[in-house]
């Protein structure tokens, strides 16, 4: 959904001085050539009319799959701001930061965020009143609710697992995906702003919260909202989705990987906030144990919820099911040939874990074979 570039930048200019076009010139680390980027829209009042000349006092090369850029691209202006307040580590103050986000052509987010950049403002050639900001503000909202609608749609509508049919409950869970991983975005965007309850609400489309807020403000009565920056799958699903997931919860090899994924988050904390507070991933093997844990969840869950139902496809359940074997596979390999200190209680229950999923994709087999006598 986003592409974070701050690390990689060594140095650029952003150009507002024409009203309603922004102009960026970005040289990053490891690129032959500087990216030229032409927006529609305008800054936020403070670089509203300016030439900004920022730098980065300890750039990153960029990776290899992002040397490709090309020369020119083209978008529209999201916020465009040098006075965005934020906590910086080892400080307990909220500092002004550079913050820059833009979405390009091909529905993709680019942002830029940082308090070490080095910031030069010249004096403006045109200002921008308060009216005129918030209509800047509400049209980059506008962009980033779109940004936030199509992107769960394509994520929902991405299979992963080749030729094999899609079934309803494979994309709405996709689908919650998408929604939570996209809703912790846009909370960290505005969880310091004093209205940000009433942001999120409106770029997540929730418009029966917003509902909510406004009879709240009008009664005085406090208002329960979804913006406390955790999502569970429950806030997303309807009612009756909601009950249907909730009785395959207490399936024992569901039950089994939910107490692991805790097992794991606990263990294994310290580096899991280190990598999110980067923006990294994590080291090795950790990245391909909560990888697995991401990829058998809801292939999981979903073959749970199919086999309920009457007519289950049990040859595309069994064979889905066979990819979180293969998968929980290789994690236990990678486990057991690995020098790091994991611990014998994780490598025991990703074990059992393969014995158990395994299992169940035989049964899921034999009922495939039984069906087609």
């Amino acid at each position: 959904m986003i592409f974070r570039i701050t690390d990689y930048v060594q140095r650029g200019t952003l150009d507002n001085r024409e009203r309603g076009t922004i102009r960026l010139v970005l040289h990053l680390m490891g690129m032959p050539h500087p990216v030229r980027i032409t927006l529609q829209g305008d800054c936020l009042q403070d670089l509203a009319g300016c030439l900004v000349e920022f730098e980065n006092p300890a750039p990153q090369m960029l990776p290899a799959e992002l040397t490709a850029l090309p020369d020119v691209i083209r978008g529209v202006t999201g916020d465009m701001t040098a006075s965005r307040r934020m906590p910086v580590k080892g400080r307990k103050t909220l500092e002004n930061s550079l913050y820059m986000e833009w979405f390009t052509d091909h529905q993709d987010m680019v942002l830029m965020e940082s308090a070490a950049y080095s910031v030069r403002v010249s004096l403006p050639e045109w200002t921008m009143d308060a009216c005129e900001e918030q209509v800047q503000i509400m049209a980059n909202q506008q962009m980033l609710r779109t940004q936030v609608k199509t992107w769960a749609r394509n994520y929902a509508n991405n299979r992963e697992d080749g030729n094999l049919p899609d079934h309803a409950w494979d994309r709405r869970l996709r689908e919650a995906e998408a929604i939570a991983i996209a809703y912790q975005e846009v909370f960290q965007k505005y969880r310091l702003n004093p209205t940000g309850d009433i942001r999120v609400a409106f770029v997540m489309g929730w418009d029966e919260v917003l509902d909510d807020i406004a009879q709240s403000e009008e009664t005085g009565t406090p208002c329960s909202c979804k913006s406390s920056g955790m999502l569970s799958l429950f806030d997303i699903l309807n009612e009756q989705e909601a009950q249907e997931v909730q009785s395959c919860m207490f399936h024992p090899l569901f039950h089994q990987v939910m107490e692991l994924t805790d097992l794991c988050q606990r263990q294994f904390s310290r580096e899991i906030n280190k990598s999110q507070r980067n923006r990294t991933e994590p080291p090795e093997p950790l990245g391909q144990i909560f990888y697995c844990i991401r990829y058998i969840t809801p292939r999981i869950l979903s073959c749970l919820l199919q086999e309920k139902e009457n007519g289950a496809d049990y040859c595309t359940l069994a064979a889905r099911m066979a990819l979180c074997v293969e998968q929980t596979r290789q994690t236990v390999s990678a486990l057991n040939g690995s020098g790091r200190h994991i611990g014998e209680e994780v490598r025991e229950r990703f074990s059992s874990l393969l014995e158990e999923v395994s299992s169940f994709q035989e049964s899921l087999a034999t009922q495939s074979r039984k069906s087609n006598l």
